[in-house]
């Protein structure tokens, strides 16, 4: 074999006749697949000529034997062998994928927070807990996990120069993607059954969609999605691609790759025509049907009222049903004349549309229900202009006790430290954000700190920033106006964002010792391991798993019901201070935070001990004091801010019950929520040279 070994670039292996482009990975030895293991390369492609005779024993050792089990297993000519795909995206238009990143990121967070919140609201209203609504918190978490399949990978790659995905990655993006779009067509007929029953059955409503019925169907749904995708997706990867490895799209989308295929795709087409007649037409057709029945039976109703009222409970429903399936038969079964045959390029328009299918439809979703439902509307107001009434008569509606807003207690126990605490407070609030804006600028504007640690620390910035200003500039106003008081919302947005910036700090300083594990035990493979795919997505994720689990801890804290006391003992509304003026049992709340607590303390705590032991224990094995000296200067400074940050965290909420001071308890989160913040900068500026 002739080698050119380049760490990073191709290299043409040359074995007699036989051909490949290959990528230099250091020593390894690949199994291709053929009976042939290629040293020191992962392969990217390979042209095996059969016109040529490969029995010939070349100089690079490999035996007559080896060669022949190679011939056997080959019947094919001039195939490709792939270990990864490019997306091609909008990689020609640059200036659009800007725009989009923009666009798409918004719609994301949209989808995720709307669909959750609907979620939320079925599981914790009693009212919704109908089959209407289960069906409807099946479609939300469906929507959820289809827009995270694919657009996080998109978002990744409009960010990325490389915008290229792993064969395998590829194969589970499409699986997913196959099993949620099945499933959704499925759901949506078992839906527009329900409400053929309901407005044209009534009567027998109760007994007809019993829970024995529509848990069934809904399950049916997401079985016949994932036997779908399955068996669809395992034909397509048992292809071979031979063509390119370029698919014009952004996502592994199954007919852009079936483009690719040099073999007859007869078999492929089939299946498709078959899946495609059993889940997306045979339900619209359930679908026109129903809708038929409904709207003649709304028709026979004699009031205009009624109708008005019949139509309402359907209108959401069908407004989704048409959204969706307009969109997909548009995209799916649009004339031939419109694209040309046997090409590879996909129009632009296709791409956008393919886009719209998967991020604006699940992003409309549930605002289509909140707008178009009385119920739901119903129920969101219940959710945040909650009603509390007292523990003595909480039964008896007509002694509700409606709290609009809270009185914070603060330090007013110490009026002659007041203003010393307000001139405190108020410095370090100032140097927190001068100094964490300060280290993102610098990170953003110098070439050199384009680096995974310095993209942590900005995301560390960023958060610092905003956990300091949802909890020190209500204090800092309520120091000025005097008032001490806080809307029920403001408190609740607080709280919430008081939860999502420490928990994803948390997540964050983990994934930042991993990162500087990496780089002193594995240095040689840190650009490798920590590419900015790698690096975008943990950010993503840490921020993701942060407002997640805020969103779940905040509302179960507005579901409790006060007992008409609106002091909060604290100068920020902070859980355990709400929590104290809860006058019903709060097991369930203190089991989900403790959950929690454990998954976002503890958890990301212990990678950091297990991370700076290897760290350790690889910098105590150089030699030189100078090596050593060098390998710490480079996680001092992230090991300052994780001893101060989870020093704080733990001695605030893990204390022994015996210390349960209430004063305590507030200037040690006012160290957390203003001097940790305000240090960091301070930390890695001084400690990084």
């Amino acid at each position: 074999p002739r080698h050119q070994s380049q760490a990073g670039f191709c290299q043409l292996v040359d074995l007699g006749s036989l051909q490949a482009e290959a990528e230099y990975v250091s020593g390894q030895l690949v199994d291709v697949g053929l009976g042939v293991t290629w040293p020191k390369s992962r392969l990217i492609s390979a042209s095996l000529n059969t016109q040529h005779n490969i029995n010939t024993v070349t100089s690079g050792g490999y035996s007559d034997r080896y060669l022949r089990g190679v011939r056997s297993k080959m019947e094919w000519e001039n195939q490709t062998i792939l270990v990864e795909f490019f997306l091609k995206g909008l990689s020609g238009y640059p200036k659009l994928e800007q725009l989009f990143f923009v666009l798409i990121l918004i719609m994301y967070l949209i989808t995720i927070l709307g669909n959750g919140i609907l979620i939320l609201i079925g599981i914790l209203d009693p009212h919704l807990h109908t089959p209407m609504y289960f069906f409807l918190g099946n479609l939300s978490f469906l929507d959820i996990c289809y827009t995270t399949t694919s657009i996080p990978s998109t978002l990744v790659n409009f960010l990325s120069k490389r915008k290229t995905i792993s064969f395998s990655g590829c194969a589970v993006q499409m699986y997913l993607g196959l099993a949620m779009g099945t499933t959704e067509c499925v759901l949506l007929g078992m839906m527009a059954f329900d409400r053929y029953v309901a407005i044209c059955n009534p009567l027998r409503y109760p007994v007809i969609m019993n829970k024995d019925s529509y848990v069934p169907m809904a399950a049916g749904s997401w079985f016949s999605g994932v036997i779908n995708s399955v068996i669809q997706t395992v034909f397509v990867v048992q292809l071979p691609f031979c063509r390119s490895n370029v698919i014009n799209h952004f996502v592994c989308e199954i007919l852009a790759l079936l483009k690719l295929a040099c073999a007859d795709i007869s078999g492929n087409q089939f299946i498709m025509l078959v899946a495609t007649i059993l889940f997306t037409l045979m339900p619209l057709l359930l679908i026109v049907i129903t809708y038929s029945l409904i709207i003649s039976s709304i028709l026979k109703i004699s009031t205009s009222e009624g109708r008005s009222k019949a139509f309402s409970t359907c209108s959401a429903h069908l407004t989704v049903v048409i959204l969706f399936y307009g969109t997909i038969l548009f995209m799916y079964m649009k004339p031939k004349s419109k694209e040309a045959l046997g090409s590879n390029d996909l129009d632009t328009t296709d791409k956008l549309i393919s886009m719209f299918y998967g991020v604006v439809t699940p992003m409309m979703n549930p605002l289509i229900y909140s707008l178009r439902n009385k119920d739901v509307k119903e129920a969101v107001k219940h959710l945040f202009n909650r009603r509390f009434f007292s523990k003595r008569n909480k039964m008896v509606e007509a002694n509700w006790t409606v709290i609009s807003n809270f009185i914070f207690l603060g330090f007013t126990h110490y009026p002659k430290f007041e203003i010393i605490i307000f001139v405190l407070c108020l410095l370090m609030y100032l140097i927190t954000l001068l100094g964490n804006i300060i280290l993102i600028s610098v990170c953003i504007l110098d070439s050199h700190l384009h680096t995974p640690m310095y993209f942590f620390l900005s995301n560390l910035s960023f958060l610092d920033i905003w956990y300091t200003s949802s909890a020190l500039t209500p204090m800092l106003a309520n120091f000025v106006s005097g008032k001490n008081t806080i809307s029920f919302s403001g408190c609740a947005t607080q709280m919430y964002f008081s939860l999502a910036m420490g928990s994803t700090e948390c997540i964050l300083l983990s994934m930042m010792a991993y990162d500087r594990y990496v780089a002193i035990c594995n240095p040689l493979r840190y650009p490798i391991i920590m590419n900015k795919r790698v690096c975008v997505q943990i950010a993503a994720g840490s921020w993701m798993t942060g407002c997640l689990t805020a969103l779940v801890e905040t509302m179960s804290v507005l579901q409790q019901s006060l007992c008409g006391n609106s002091t909060i003992n604290h100068f920020t509304c902070e859980i355990l201070a709400i929590l104290k003026l809860v006058c019903v049992d709060t097991s369930m709340v203190q089991l989900i935070m403790l959950v929690i607590s454990v998954l976002l303390l503890p958890m990301p705590m212990l990678l950091i001990c297990f991370s700076y032991a290897f760290i350790l224990s690889n910098i105590l094995r150089i030699s030189s004091v100078d090596g050593r000296s060098k390998a710490y200067s480079t996680c001092a400074a992230h090991l300052s801010v994780v001893v101060l940050f989870y020093g704080t965290a733990l001695s605030m909420y893990l204390k022994p019950s015996a210390i349960d001071s209430q004063e305590i308890d507030k200037f040690m989160a006012l160290v957390y929520a203003g001097l940790t913040p305000m240090l960091n900068p301070i930390i890695y500026s001084l400690r990084n040279k």
